[in-house]
């Protein structure tokens, strides 16, 4: 939040810096007379153009016509720029980033020409002016009349359009265009780290293809924007000219593989192969690219980007049936991504015009599709998180009590007898049974045995402290280790409320049902002996307890004379439950 009203902040300045640099000639919303003329030869000169265009051939141009470019044909302008009463520095650009070569012919004053060259045929660095698309800069004589001539090539046919601005007013808009997409550079960096880190930490891959991912997408809206032919390859003319086809194919292909790993499920054979087929044929295409070029395949990509973006969607429609909540955001970001890059295409095929979205949807799409995707994937980590924390719980808990079952109670005693720990042990280890647990069972039946267990851990629970174990033992009994400085009064108080507890009646129980609770307990230091072997002895207690003829209930190792009477309580110790 902090970074996003940052950039707002910046934003605002710079317009506002432009705003107070002077008014701007607004040569960018005047219209320039041209005409047009092609050559299909792609051979002529300057003076065969020129002748050309005197002998009536040229015709009008207008901006939403395609030009019949492709097979090494070329389309010559001539232009007639806008009369001024000073010099004037003047910025012309033609608003297409991958157009392959612009020539620029202007009149020296002297009878010669003056030519700039830009487009991919050379490298970025190597333009007249290094911007996202072919710009040229001149100064505007007053008086001027010789025409402007352009030439312009291209592997397919295009929509050639311009744009006449003053120095000043290029300046600002250039300004502008960076700004936004040097914010889009940090934002897909910062989602990049973070999906590495949740990767790394959650311990899932699907952020590891989530950050591939974005990486290509972040690649291709740079190529297309070109902005990546200024800065990331500008010595590079051969790349610079393939990326914009390469990249996004790529990008697509890898779309198909994480769309893949989002969704796999066992026994989902056809989704997995069409995805898998899906990724094929984009790859392959963007190879083919790689290796043979653009103009063989313009059209391709309008082919085969229909079949793949609906197996791609139709397997997240379907995905999001399922599992709504993370499904609906991947499959919003992933559409948002498909209809964007449709918008180019039907544009390059001339089925839409030339317009704000159709020059820059992609970039949009791919701006608002990451962080949808990135909402989904944290929506489906965090679920998948929560479900192993709760087969980890599982795995160490008892289902029945929901206290520790007797793994964690024999791992925690192993630690506590272990050499060198022992003398180092400071507590208790008392043994909880339920001496009328199998009454209960035969007069009232498994449901209520259950609940008198469930019941008998409540009581125990309640009197474990923080750090203190509380876990139920391989033979049904509840077993609490007291763990930091407990005196053996302190020790006996404690089991002597168990006793009590159990004693109290409760809704949970049949009525005047109460617990019966036998209590043994072992003071540090423990004795040397293993967890099974302190079992053991504990259990021979509990025995010794139910045998007892002072009908005492609580009895430590080593001594008898500290724990309660059980007949203090013989008045309701066996209601419901018959004798111990």
């Amino acid at each position: 939040m902090a970074r996003a009203l940052l950039l707002a902040l910046l934003g605002a300045a710079a317009g506002l810096a432009a705003a107070q640099a002077g008014p701007p000639r607004n040569w960018a919303d005047r219209e320039i007379a041209a005409q047009y003329w092609a050559d299909g030869s792609g051979k002529a000169t300057l003076d065969g153009a020129r002748a050309a265009f005197e002998g009536g051939l040229g015709q009008r141009a207008s901006p939403a016509q395609l030009m019949p470019l492709g097979g090494g044909a070329a389309v010559w302008y001539r232009l007639q720029l806008p009369v001024v009463d000073e010099p004037a520095r003047a910025v012309f650009s033609i608003t297409f980033p991958g157009t392959d070569s612009v020539d620029l012919f202007r009149s020296d004053g002297a009878g010669g020409w003056r030519v700039q060259r830009s487009g991919d045929v050379l490298p970025v660095n190597e333009w007249p002016v290094q911007d996202l698309y072919p710009t040229f800069a001149f100064t505007l004589q007053p008086g001027e009349v010789h025409p402007t001539y352009m030439r312009v090539l291209h592997t397919h046919p295009i929509r050639v359009n311009w744009v006449l601005w003053d120095a000043r007013s290029f300046n600002a808009a250039s300004k502008a265009w960076h700004l936004g997409l040097g914010a889009y550079i940090g934002f897909v960096v910062l989602v990049m780290l973070l999906s590495l880190f949740n990767a790394y930490s959650w311990r899932d891959p699907i952020h590891l293809y989530f950050t591939v991912h974005v990486v290509l997408v972040g690649l291709s809206i740079l190529s297309l924007a070109g902005l990546a032919g200024e800065y990331l390859w500008p010595n590079n003319a051969w790349w610079n000219d393939k990326a914009p086809l390469v990249l996004p194919a790529a990008s697509f292909g890898w779309a198909a593989l994480f769309v893949r790993e989002l969704v796999a499920e066992r026994g989902a054979r056809v989704t997995s192969w069409s995805l898998l087929a899906s990724a094929a044929v984009s790859f392959a295409l963007a190879a083919a690219f790689l290796a043979l070029g653009r103009e063989p395949f313009y059209r391709v990509p309008s082919l085969y980007f229909v079949p793949v973006a609906v197996v791609v969607l139709a397997v997240l429609v379907a995905y999001a049936w399922r599992r709504p909540e993370p499904g609906l955001w991947v499959l919003a970001g992933i559409s948002v991504l498909v209809l964007s890059g449709l918008l180019p295409m039907m544009r390059t095929l001339g089925l839409l015009p030339v317009s704000f979205m159709t020059e820059y949807g992609v970039q949009l799409g791919g701006a608002l599709e990451i962080p949808l995707v990135l909402v989904g994937i944290y929506l489906r980590s965090g679920a998948r998180r929560d479900n192993r924390q709760r087969m980890g719980a599982l795995a160490r808990t008892d289902p029945l009590t929901g206290v520790s079952n007797h793994r964690v109670l024999v791992e925690r005693l192993r630690h506590l007898l272990a050499p060198g720990r022992r003398s180092l042990f400071e507590g208790a280890v008392m043994q909880v049974h339920v001496a009328n647990l199998e009454a209960i069972r035969e007069q009232y039946g498994r449901e209520a045995a259950e609940a008198a267990l469930v019941r008998a851990a409540e009581c125990v629970t309640r009197e474990a402290k923080v750090g203190d174990t509380v876990a139920r033992e391989e033979g049904g009994d509840l077993v609490l280790v007291l763990e930091g400085q407990v005196s053996r009064g302190q020790a006996t108080e404690c089991g002597r409320n168990l006793i009590a507890r159990g004693l109290k009646f409760s809704g949970k129980l049949p009525p005047r049902v109460t617990l019966n609770l036998r209590v043994a307990g072992v003071m540090s230091p423990l004795p040397e002996a293993n967890a099974a072997v302190l079992m053991g002895m504990l259990g021979r207690v509990i025995l010794e307890i139910g045998r007892d003829p002072m009908g005492r209930a609580l009895r430590f190792i080593g001594s008898g004379d500290e724990a309660p009477r059980r007949a203090s309580y013989r008045g309701v110790i066996i209601s419901g439950g018959g004798p111990p």
